[in-house]
């Protein structure tokens, strides 16, 4: 706010401005006293954003004189805008994804070293499964938020339609397939046209055929994309494709807008994450269920996708110490716990109890009983690497004909990107 004074204010000493100042707004709390903080996010769903802006009020009134702004955006969106907003109007805290996304940002020094932030707020120990996720050279750049798995959402009513009940193996997964086509039901909706969705279905199948060691060799650009034990995992992949179990037209649809069929009855499956819920109403999912991607190899354990989404400080920020501040509260047990239910992830906080009744327990139960785990795709390669992946992997569900073309590109990636 800018106060308009008479011209002949202009002309007074420095102590009449003040008076006259101080007259006309006896309660004005001068400028100096008021702290803003900028928050950017992506974490817009309805039920996160409720318990962001409880958290803020909360945060507010323990903190006087302070304002928060937050700037929510979708995540596709965000994807984007993060990459010009760090750089050229760094907000004071941004919500980001960890591994390999972070270490994007931190190897361009644009996010900020807040290492020491976990010894002082005694969060070293009960964040300490996630603190791999935020390090680069030794150094924590993000605080993890939360976590969440991924899996396949069914239409309770469909299934029962069909008579199965959710399965345990592959071959199990594509009978359930069948029958759903036999009965007009598309059996796997899928979004493709944002290109991580695709990427599940690759995550999970070279996991449970090939192992975890093998995986991350891939993601280091260790290991090749044309060996055999990569042609065996698109051979897998090619007979749902060839079959027609996926949603036509795919790459014309968002993540989101593939929901729908899931929820109409119109399709059977949707191997997806959380968001699948948060995007329906509290109506809707009670009709909504879940099994883990089933085994595919017996000899190969089950390895499970385990996200860890977190929170950093850019390089930039104008309000470093009340960033810093501000994490330190939203890692406090109970709102990280609101904001992490709201959004049917997991906190990420191992002293912090589940719900037993919410869907964060079904996906606690998932990481116990895994043999080990990665986190995405996209998060676990190198970012470039991972959008010429996705895109193959988009194509491939479209032309699974083009299988060798598809891998030898990408191998040609991984080469020049890793060399």
């Amino acid at each position: 706010m800018t106060l308009s004074l008479p011209r002949r204010a202009l002309l007074m000493g420095a102590g009449a401005l003040a008076l006259a100042c101080g007259l006309l707004h006896p309660f004005a709390t001068p400028a100096a006293a008021q702290e803003t903080l900028v928050i950017n996010t992506d974490r817009s769903g309805a039920g996160q954003k409720a318990a962001m802006n409880k958290i803020v009020a909360d945060f507010e009134a323990a903190n006087p004189g302070v304002k928060v702004t937050v700037n929510y955006s979708d995540v596709e969106s965000y994807k984007t805008s993060i990459r010009n907003f760090l750089v050229a109007s760094p907000p004071d805290v941004a919500f980001w994804f960890t591994g390999a996304r972070m270490r994007a940002f931190t190897k361009r020094d644009l996010f900020a070293d807040i290492s020491g932030f976990y010894t002082q707020n005694k969060l070293e120990k009960p964040m300490e499964p996630f603190l791999a996720a935020v390090t680069d050279n030794g150094k924590q750049y993000m605080m993890p938020t939360n976590f969440n798995t991924w899996g396949f959402f069914y239409n309770k009513e469909v299934f029962a339609k069909i008579g199965v009940e959710p399965p345990k193996t592959w071959d199990e997964l594509m009978a359930i397939a069948a029958k759903a086509k036999a009965a007009g039901i598309v059996p796997f909706t899928i979004g493709t046209r944002d290109l991580w969705a695709n990427a599940l279905w690759f995550d999970y199948l070279t996991k449970r055929i090939n192992g975890l060691d093998f995986y991350m060799g891939l993601m280091n650009g260790q290991e090749s994309y044309t060996d055999p034990r990569m042609k065996k995992v698109f051979d897998t992949w090619r007979v749902p494709i060839e079959k027609g179990y996926f949603l036509d037209n795919a790459s014309s649809y968002g993540w989101q807008e593939a929901i729908p069929f899931l929820a109409q009855g119109k399709a059977a499956m949707y191997l997806l994450g959380p968001y699948v819920l948060t995007s329906l109403p509290e109506e809707a999912r009670k009709n909504i269920g879940f099994f883990p991607f089933p085994t595919v190899d017996p000899s190969v354990p089950n390895i499970e996708q385990v996200s860890i989404n977190g929170v950093g400080i850019p390089k930039g920020a104008k309000n470093k110490e009340l960033a810093l501040k501000f994490l330190a509260f939203l890692a406090q047990p109970e709102n990280l716990s609101a904001f992490a239910k709201g959004g049917s992830v997991v906190p990420a906080r191992t002293d912090i109890q589940i719900d037993p009744n919410d869907f964060a327990s079904v996906q606690m139960e998932q990481v116990r009983n895994s043999a080990g785990s990665s986190q995405f795709y996209d998060r676990d390669t190198d970012p470039e690497m991972a959008q010429v992946g996705m895109k193959g992997f988009q194509e491939f569900l479209a032309k699974p004909d083009r299988e060798d073309a598809i891998l030898e590109r990408l191998d040609a990636a991984r080469k020049r990107i890793f060399n």
